[in-house]
């Protein structure tokens, strides 16, 4: 069974789309870490209804101006790398696709830029006869649409665009031949991007509603039926791993709502949180046991990889990422590592919250621990949500403790599958540059490796 589920990731992580998109996060890698960092401290430092802001009293520690230059230029980088995030996206998915196909990889990328501002959604809002641009699209909230429309783009100048050998000194007249010899490429795509955009504008279609992310939020904040809630979990769950959206973020901040307010109400009254009218609500679940505020599937991945992984490259991703992850910041990782849009984890990022979801339900309703409903400051690590919004209970951090370790042992199997997966790859990546192969020949190697070495290959799956 493992091997047949090596072999299936391993022939998904070889399709053109998902090899592109990996080279592409980890071109930003550097960049997705330093705004994680930025996020952190501007989460727990410059909030006003952060926990260490209030904590440390920095208000009268510091002068206003100080948190306003500080908050000025956190909020600028955060912006320029995760609200810009679909350029970085479309240009790197679009120059890897062309160079798969040993096509002109830079005007491929910056074809793709051109056509992420062309396709957007409609804005009826004109402005000297020009409509505003949906910086959503633009954000790492709409991820999947930019790298998708790069991939696109990669696919024209496969088919349109002449062979094109990387040289280490280009004269003049060699980027005039590259720039003559992209035009068709370019002009096809662009033309696309027009068509499409057009479509759109007429139609008013948005490239992804996002009605139906809050839609979905909303109904997990509000539903206290586990039929619904685990359902639909795990569909935000997965739509974040695709990098559609942000349900997923929706539904963990949100604590508003009717019956969050009859919880609260209870547990100040009676002194206790134990028997609040509304014990499995969405938004108590999935942000204090099943998540952790995000925390529960970035820690545990960090944990094995300083475990299991003797890459220096991957344990120093982990290590940059740990202050970040603890206190809920976790598309730093998710880009640098890869998770996103990586195949070989997308069965432990939706195996994680279920089972925390399943395990403290079942903790309620046998009255082991009680149900969290106290407002948590932001910036409050993860980890300590759940011992925090039940004040102060003891059994509810022990819970905490005992879902980590069990999350750990749950990503560990598939870590190790993620490891043999990537020295696959990685052999493969050096049989290419050894051959100086064509793309089809890429694919003819792929295929008897797996065949030919299918013994060897399941034994070393099985270490």
């Amino acid at each position: 069974m493992e091997q047949k589920l090596v072999k299936l990731l391993l022939r998904m992580r070889e399709r053109v789309f998902f090899r592109a998109a990996q080279r592409t996060f980890a071109m930003i890698m550097p960049f997705a870490l330093i705004g994680a960092f930025f996020q952190m401290f501007s989460k727990i430092l410059l909030s006003r209804d952060s926990l260490f802001f209030n904590i440390l009293n920095l208000s009268k520690v510091f002068p206003q101006i100080v948190f306003q230059i500080a908050r000025f230029i956190s909020g600028g980088v955060i912006f320029a790398i995760f609200g810009l995030f679909g350029v970085y996206a479309a240009y790197f998915m679009a120059l890897y696709t062309a160079r798969i196909y040993n096509k002109d990889s830079k005007l491929a990328g910056i074809t793709a830029i051109i056509a992420v501002f062309l396709i957007r959604s409609p804005n009826l809002s004109m402005n000297n006869g020009f409509s505003a641009v949906d910086l959503q699209l633009l954000s790492i909230k709409r991820m999947f649409t930019t790298l998708f429309i790069g991939y696109l783009v990669g696919q024209v100048f496969r088919f349109l665009g002449q062979d094109h050998a990387i040289k280490r000194i280009e004269h003049v007249f060699d980027i005039k031949d590259r720039a003559f010899a992209a035009v068709k490429p370019v002009v096809a795509s662009l033309f696309m991007a027009v068509v499409v955009a057009s479509f759109i504008y007429v139609l008013q279609v948005k490239i992804f509603n996002s009605d139906l992310v809050t839609t979905i939020a909303d109904k997990i904040i509000t539903s206290n039926n586990l039929l619904i809630n685990v359902p639909l979990v795990l569909l935000a769950i997965f739509l974040h791993w695709l990098g559609i959206g942000t349900p997923l973020e929706l539904a963990m901040s949100g604590q508003n709502g009717g019956a969050a307010t009859a919880n609260f109400n209870y547990a100040l009254t009676h002194g206790s949180s134990w028997n609040v009218p509304f014990k499995y609500l969405g938004s108590n679940l999935v942000q204090s046991y099943g998540t952790l505020s995000g925390a529960a599937f970035t820690v545990s991945l960090i944990i094995a990889i300083l475990l299991l992984d003797r890459n220096k490259q991957n344990k120093l991703v982990a290590k940059a990422s740990i202050f970040p992850a603890l206190f809920g910041v976790f598309n730093g990782l998710w880009v640098a590592f890869p998770v996103y849009l990586n195949p070989l984890l997308v069965l432990p990022v939706l195996v994680i919250p279920l089972v925390n979801i399943v395990i403290s339900s079942l903790a309620i309703a046998l009255h082991l621990i009680p149900v969290s409903v106290y407002p948590v400051l932001a910036g409050t690590p993860g980890v300590l949500i759940p011992y925090i919004g039940t004040n102060g209970s003891w059994q509810a951090l022990l819970m905490t403790i005992i879902l980590v370790i069990l999350d750990v042992y749950i990503i560990m199997p598939f870590y190790k599958i993620n490891m043999n997966v990537q020295k696959r790859i990685a052999e493969i990546d050096v049989l290419q540059d050894s051959r100086v192969i064509s793309f089809k020949g890429r694919k003819k190697i792929i295929k008897e490796e797996l065949g030919n070495n299918e013994k060897t290959y399941a034994k070393n799956a099985t270490k």
